[in-house]
């Protein structure tokens, strides 16, 4: 993940410069690849992320259990969560890895959660603000998110599995776009840097 703000984008050298220009572009190539594998084979693409997203989970519950085995003398409060914790991870990603249709729409069910989460948030956040810029804009997006939510709980397994798999394509592209422009705005800033070296 690349976190920059205009400050930190002047003060970075012509050498860390060149270096996150090359991992942006990098990034957004196969960012602009997977996104469009997502939309062009959803099916395919979701057994996929539903392979990728359970083998990620049981890394997770190893590495649980490795804690485990090597801090030994941490309270057993601490060893009981973190063996629920560890069993949970590696049940997760095994009903992801033996049926990826389920996977995937347990996925829909966190990210139908997490749009109710952030519409009812953004809504209260909007009435919060009223009066001032981008209020209305808070509630409509709120109301968006919500629409949305509300569509995908509606959808059948199936429709559901191709929705979820589309969603995160789309998410893909647009994180491409991202890392298409930060990559512009450090090609941007370059010039400047050097044209303050040529003046001194």
């Amino acid at each position: 993940m690349f976190i920059f703000n205009q400050y930190r984008m002047k003060v970075l050298s012509e050498v860390s410069r060149l270096h996150y220009k090359k991992h942006a572009l990098v990034m957004a190539i196969l960012l602009l690849i997977c996104g469009a594998c997502c939309l062009l084979f959803p099916f395919m693409a979701g057994m996929y992320l539903a392979y990728i997203t359970g083998m990620m989970f049981m890394i997770c519950g190893f590495y649980t259990l490795y804690c485990l085995l090597v801090f030994r003398t941490q309270h057993w409060k601490s060893k009981l969560i973190s063996a629920v914790f560890a069993i949970a991870w590696l049940l997760l990603g095994y009903s992801f890895i033996a049926n990826p249709l389920v996977g995937i729409n347990s996925l829909s069910i966190v990210f139908c959660c997490l749009f109710i989460i952030g519409g009812v948030s953004r809504i209260v956040s909007g009435f919060t603000m009223r009066g001032r810029a981008g209020a209305i804009w808070n509630v409509l997006i709120g109301v968006f998110d919500l629409l949305i939510a509300a569509i995908w709980l509606g959808l059948n397994p199936s429709q559901s599995y191709l929705f979820t798999t589309a969603f995160i394509g789309l998410e893909m592209i647009f994180s491409a776009g991202g890392f298409i422009s930060l990559r512009k705005k450090l090609s941007l800033a370059q010039p400047k840097k050097l044209a303050m070296k040529d003046s001194q």
